[in-house]
């Protein structure tokens, strides 16, 4: 490309495949930014308990909300029009910076709620004292600093040579991104790998602990019982956990390959557009995914889910919930045994990831 022939803006794509692209990366963000707002509100509703992975979750969230705000935008602006802003090496690196910090700042969020089981699971008695609720503010600062801090590091790699025309070019060799680059495709594969690798020696000693809570109970012990619950209230909790870090690793994996390839090999540009687009779009999908999981693993967020569907379409939902609760037998109501509070809310805490 000639920058000359790019004095005003034009897309890099036909129309009829820009609008397919703007369509399905609109949908992307909706998706990405209405599914954590939920989990944000469910976390600050009065009938949730709020512990402290519970609040790593839900910061995790708001990096995700900023990720279909800001960093998908951007991308998408940068990816399909050639102009001088979005093509000159001082500035197009700056459009991918959201993308790159709200990255680390998951990575990050992914790390501390991998040590919030560990240390939940391995030490339950001590996990009250040592993961309590004011000291969250306290651990997710330097995760938010440290992320933006290093997601920022590729804007440097233009400011050499910041009027470098670098679309559809080869001789663009900016060697802050391209370490970055190399950074970035080896350090998620090996984060996924560590945190996988320390959730199985939670999961093995989760095991060991339920083995001997239910030789217990074999005995007769009636606490075994309580110990049973709270054991199975954290394995619930850490495999919500699992199901975060691996559906994190499974969409990221193809956009750590891409940045490999790129450090190495300049395929040609419709080619690279095409994966790009493909591996961009699963990254920013996954910003959307763990509503999903947590809705699924949580009676909690699927309750307070429903409750904003209601806000959402109040008169349908309405006429759909008198129907249900019309009929006889509408005023019948179970009472639990006193015997059963204890367990009742140890249930209640399982169900909202204690």
């Amino acid at each position: 490309m000639d920058p000359k022939n790019y004095t005003q803006a034009e897309l890099r794509i036909d129309l009829l495949p820009f609008s397919f692209y703007l369509l399905a990366h609109v949908l992307a963000v909706i998706f990405i930014v209405f599914g954590n707002v939920g989990v944000v509100f469910t976390t600050f509703s009065k009938s949730f308990v709020r512990t402290p992975n519970n609040i790593f979750l839900c910061s995790l969230a708001v990096a995700d909300i900023f990720t279909g705000l800001f960093a998908v935008p951007s991308a998408v602006f940068v990816r399909v029009l050639i102009s001088p802003l979005t093509c000159y090496a001082g500035f197009r690196q700056l459009f991918f910076a959201p993308a790159f910090m709200f990255c680390a700042v998951s990575i990050g969020h992914l790390v501390v709620i991998t040590v919030d089981r560990l240390i939940a699971v391995s030490s339950p008695l001590k996990y009250p004292l040592i993961m309590e609720t004011r000291k969250c503010k306290y651990i997710l600062t330097p995760v938010w600093v440290i992320g933006l801090v290093l997601g920022m590091l590729p804007s440097y790699g233009g400011t050499k040579y910041p009027y470098q025309w670098v679309c559809g070019t080869v001789n663009y060799d900016a060697k802050v991104v391209t370490i970055h680059s190399l950074l970035i495709s080896g350090f998620i594969p090996t984060v996924s790998i560590i945190l996988l690798g320390l959730y199985a020696r939670i999961f093995v000693i989760s095991y060991n602990h339920v083995k001997s809570i239910s030789e217990r109970r074999r005995v007769g012990m009636d606490e075994s019982k309580v110990q049973h619950l709270e054991s199975k209230s954290r394995m619930r909790a850490t495999v919500t956990a699992v199901l975060v870090v691996a559906v994190f690793s499974i969409c990221w994996l193809p956009l750590s390959v891409k940045m490999f390839v790129e450090a190495f090999v300049d395929p040609p540009e419709r080619i690279q557009f095409i994966y790009q687009t493909a591996t961009e779009f699963l990254a920013y999908l996954n910003s959307g995914m763990n509503p999903i999981i947590y809705t699924l693993r949580s009676k909690k967020y699927r309750g307070v889910f429903k409750q904003s569907k209601t806000l959402l379409c109040p008169q349908f939902c309405r006429r759909g919930n008198s129907t249900n609760t019309s009929g006889p037998g509408k005023s019948h109501q179970h009472r639990p045994n006193p015997s059963q509070t204890r367990e009742l809310s140890l249930s209640t805490q399982t169900s909202s990831f204690r």
